[in-house]
């Protein structure tokens, strides 16, 4: 079964999952009103906001994602 998992992982590979695509857009958004918005008002908030939650939600995932290889094992 490991043998497998590692094959699948290291090539042969589909696209990306749908989260980090979500990700990947907010992030983007975020630092494209960076450059666009003034440097005050909601929009800078806003930008701010998507980035934040893009790292919050990705360094959720990876964890969630360590924690269970390590059960598995």
């Amino acid at each position: 079964m490991r043998a497998e998992r590692d094959a699948r992982l290291s090539g042969g590979r589909g696209p990306p999952p749908w989260q980090f695509l979500v990700r990947a857009v907010a992030v983007v958004i975020g630092l494209s009103l960076l450059l666009v918005v003034d440097v005050r008002g909601a929009a800078f908030y806003l930008a701010w906001s998507l980035i934040g939650l893009a790292l919050i939600s990705e360094a959720a995932a990876t964890l969630v994602h360590r924690h269970r290889a390590d059960r598995s094992q």
